[in-house]
């Protein structure tokens, strides 16, 4: 047992008193010598409603039961305590009983992103909010499943200072709310465009090291990320390099089980092994191994040693082709270390068991002493936004039916944008080139055994005043 405490139940006439217990993954409210009479599956195709009094103080705690919801009434350490235990492992309703709408700072096809405010505490959070009309208009369980899958990572990674942290998850009426640590600084992207100069050896290093070591701890974890590029890198103050997070894990999976083969990614940081899989064997078990996030990290070490990308081309079937071939120019870069020039060239190594692992890429930096500790400010030639946050997005054309050079055995399926976000729409805009998004074509997690007629059938149990508007205003769901 993990947690036991009472529960009252108020009816017109009498109030009958429970016990109310959570075990492993379970819920468990009875009398006490009697065999419980409400249990509630801990999982995320069941939700919790809260009350909250006008000083946002914990009262009441609400479950589904035979189409109605059953509302127990506690003493507000032991709900604080239980709705600790259950945090980020079941979604909650009521958002709004928690936090408020600053602004819309990002949108896109799939989600918005919303500044939200802890009522209580008035710290700033992001609140990604998936609609799910999005999640279950392609009539199949997959998206469901990333986001899922998204959520379960996050959870078993909360506490490395270079992976951003999810904070809370909320279901509404019509919208999945993830809510995230806020980030205030520009993307990795982003900070490269405003770069006029060479960005200094140590400079590389310090953002270098932060993110090998965020990926080694996701890798000891047995999760491979599979979307790593400059996007997906976030600061987490304007102008500061050495407070660097990795965001974004819609894609990632776990490499102790082969899973169903996807091509997946964003073109240009593909690891080139994928692109040489069998064709024979789309569908079948496949198994990812971490070398193709180092990859990845090899794309983004060239381009801050170069300024420019590994792949470039406006079009996505040549910049899919030139990242397939993976023909690249491997000069010497006088103006950096040798030790980075290994790391550069270790990372971009074709032949992924020759390719170095995290740990092997930290330890080449180690061997060069760095000029300083890790810390403080990188002065930048121009001025950084403060309102931009790592779900930052942009419109884009929509390659899903695009054709590709590939053959149509491996392509037949569209490409699915699912919720990866990009930044930068200035400079694209500027530069009239198309933002290449993440997709993924086939499965990328086991089936769960649901249906996504269970969401609809769950809608409707609680009342929400959700944050869900076009206007940035809440709206009453009825």
């Amino acid at each position: 047992m993990i947690y036991s405490c009472q529960v009252i139940r108020k009816h017109f006439l009498f109030n009958q008193t429970y016990k109310l217990q959570i075990q492993e993954d379970k819920l468990f409210i009875g009398l006490d010598d009697r065999p419980a009479k409400y249990e509630l599956e801990i999982n995320f195709l069941n939700k919790i409603g809260w009350k909250v009094n006008d000083q946002g103080v914990l009262q009441a705690l609400g479950l589904k039961y035979q189409n109605s919801c059953k509302w127990f009434y506690g003493q507000p350490s032991d709900l604080l305590q239980i709705k600790a235990i259950l945090n980020n492992r079941i979604f909650f309703h009521s958002i709004s009983s928690f936090y408020s709408s600053n602004e819309q700072i990002g949108s896109g096809a799939s989600c918005k992103v919303l500044l939200i405010t802890d009522t209580q505490s008035k710290k700033k959070y992001a609140a990604k909010c998936i609609s799910k009309e999005y999640i279950t208009k392609k009539n199949t369980p997959d998206r469901l499943n990333r986001l899922f899958n998204e959520i379960n990572i996050l959870r078993s990674i909360q506490n490395h200072r270079n992976i951003v942290k999810l904070i809370d998850i909320f279901e509404g009426e019509q919208t999945y709310y993830l809510v995230f640590e806020y980030l205030e600084g520009e993307t990795l992207h982003k900070f490269l465009k405003l770069q006029t100069d060479l960005i200094p050896d140590i400079s590389i290093r310090i953002i270098l090291l932060q993110l090998l070591n965020g990926i080694n701890s996701f890798h000891s974890e047995n999760y491979i990320h599979r979307d790593i590029k400059l996007e997906n890198i976030v600061f987490c103050k304007p102008n500061v390099i050495s407070s660097l997070k990795l965001i974004d894990f819609g894609l990632a999976i776990s490499n102790i089980q082969p899973v169903s083969f996807a091509v997946c990614g964003t073109p240009g940081y593909i690891a080139p092994e994928i692109f040489q899989y069998d064709e024979s064997k789309q569908g079948q078990k496949f198994r990812f191994t971490s070398k193709v996030d180092m990859f990845g990290i090899g794309v983004i070490l060239y381009r801050l040693m170069n300024r420019q990308p590994l792949f470039e081309s406006d079009k996505t079937k040549d910049l899919l082709q030139l990242n397939k071939k993976c023909y690249f120019s491997k000069g010497y870069h006088n103006f950096y270390s040798n030790s980075l020039n290994q790391v550069l060239f270790g990372l971009l190594e074709v032949n992924p068991n020759k390719r170095l692992s995290s740990e092997e890429a930290i330890q080449l930096l180690s061997q060069q002493q760095l000029g300083k500790q890790i810390g403080g400010s990188f002065a930048t030639t121009k001025s950084h936004q403060n309102d931009i946050d790592e779900f930052e997005v942009e419109s884009t054309i929509d390659h899903a039916n695009q054709p590709y050079p590939f053959s149509a055995k491996i392509l037949k399926q569209e490409l699915e944008n699912s919720y990866h976000q990009n930044d930068d729409n200035r400079f694209i805009t500027s530069l009239q080139k198309s933002y290449y998004p993440s997709f993924s074509l086939a499965f990328s997690q086991e089936m769960f055994d649901s249906s996504t007629q269970q969401i609809s059938m769950r809608n409707g149990l609680f009342e929400d005043e959700i944050i869900e508007s076009d206007t940035h205003q809440k709206q009453k769901q009825k």
